[in-house]
């Protein structure tokens, strides 16, 4: 595994194997301090999953950075599989079309609020599982982890879930 500080974004490379994809983890800033179009050639060939669950802030420059790399990596040919996305990258991946057939997510972070005790929470959503409503637009209802209730989506269906619209 390597270990890489991108500016303010720490980023974790661990190689795949025969049968594995290489897996890369972030956490942190993606901002105009990562530098992300330039850890594309240190990836080996084959699939790769990213998982962005430590993402806490991405800008504007941040998301050209992320597109350099999903495009560098594209342009090779790997399969990209995006993991644990984390919420402030959603809401930014929705309003960029280009990641509607260009990128696999099977899990991503969504701003819930329960209705009954006003907890907020970001919990992973199962996008594998939950595809179909995804696909029209439609949040999973999740347990308030504080009270048990159901909890509702925290803002527009769109800003999460149009990147699953066919």
């Amino acid at each position: 595994m390597t270990a890489l500080r991108l500016g303010r974004l720490d980023v974790q490379l661990e190689p795949g194997g025969t049968h594995r994809p290489t897996r890369i983890a972030m956490a942190g800033r993606i901002d105009d301090s990562a530098t992300l179009g330039g850890l594309a050639p240190q990836v080996p060939p084959g699939s790769v999953v990213i998982d962005t669950g430590g993402v806490t802030f991405v800008n504007s420059v941040g998301m050209r950075e992320w597109l350099r790399l999903l495009r560098a990596l594209r342009a090779r040919g790997e399969r990209v599989v995006l993991e644990r996305v984390a919420d402030v990258l959603m809401t930014q991946i929705n309003m960029i079309h280009e990641f509607r057939d260009t990128v696999v997510i099977v899990s991503f972070h969504a701003q819930y609020v329960c209705p009954a005790c006003g907890a907020e929470a970001a919990p992973l959503v199962d996008a594998v599982a939950n595809a179909e409503a995804l696909r029209e637009l439609k949040p999973p209802r999740l347990p308030c982890p504080e009270c048990g209730a159901e909890m509702e989506l925290g803002d527009f269906p769109e800003r999460y879930l149009s990147v699953f619209r066919p």
